[in-house]
């Protein structure tokens, strides 16, 4: 698969992808290591959306790194952003093992690891038993059960447009037919004229064209988008916004929404 592909890819768990997705660019600016390879990537040449792929697999590499020699993330293990070149030769970010990657290797994206993605994007439960004494979470767990989500049956509910209504960006949208263009909602600031974002109302469908920003999807990825949300979050937010049936053995429930399909 492409390195700039992975968050494209229609195979896979789309709810990880999205939570990958999410980290990547968090890390892109929080994270020395995936900063680094990003702005390197840039200076190359590569679209915002390629150059996130590639983060997207560097930060699996880090977590495996932590994980496989459980010792914690270490920014300062290499002088990353020191230089506008990057060396011949260098470690792993975050790996405390030491191994030496060259960092020229746009493929590899600074790691040597030969894991393939399936094991490590996966949400499985893990059963790997901690070595040390696991850290306290924040919150505790919820101890009611999540409710079963059909991603598919919640978009049959709901069209590109009553979200664009709802969230009041059908008057900022230029164009006729089904085909809108404006700035867009995720990245753009208020009073931006660039119109780099783009509808179908037809298809239900959406994409920015902006080369750092470069979402696209359908009605629930542009809500997470918006939002700044997980998938499975953001589908809980929008049935209970516009009264949906989250699957379909849900019992139906009281519409309150006008022209919403059933």
């Amino acid at each position: 698969m492409p390195p700039g592909s992975l968050h494209r890819c229609p195979k896979g768990n789309d709810l990880v992808r999205a939570y990958l997705w999410n980290a990547a660019r968090t890390a892109i600016r929080h994270n020395p290591a995936v900063r680094a390879l990003y702005h390197r990537l840039k200076a190359k040449g590569k679209r915002g959306d390629v150059a996130i792929g590639h983060c997207m697999r560097k930060l699996l590499h880090l977590v495996f790194a932590v994980w496989k020699t459980d010792r914690p993330f270490d920014g300062a293990h290499f002088p990353w952003e020191n230089s506008g070149v990057a060396p011949s030769s260098t470690t792993t970010p975050g790996d405390p093992s030491g191994e030496a990657t060259p960092a020229g290797n746009d493929k590899a994206v600074g790691h040597k690891r030969a894991l393939p993605a399936e094991e490590v994007v996966t949400t499985a439960k893990s059963t790997v038993e901690p070595t040390a004494s696991p850290v306290k979470p924040a919150t505790p767990p919820p101890t009611t059960t999540r409710p079963k989500m059909d991603y598919a049956f919640l978009r049959q509910q709901i069209t590109m447009e009553q979200v664009l209504e709802h969230l009041g960006l059908m008057k900022e949208l230029r164009g006729r037919g089904d085909q809108r263009r404006g700035p867009c909602p995720v990245h753009s600031q208020p009073g931006d004229a660039t119109r780099t974002f783009s509808a179908h109302l037809g298809k239900n469908a959406f994409q920015c064209f902006h080369a750092d920003c470069g979402v696209k999807g359908n009605v629930l990825d542009l809500w997470a988008a918006i939002h700044r949300l997980p998938l499975y979050d953001a589908a809980l937010n929008l049935a209970e916004t516009f009264q949906l049936l989250r699957n379909r053995e849900e019992e139906p429930v009281t519409r309150t929404r006008r022209g919403g399909k059933h």
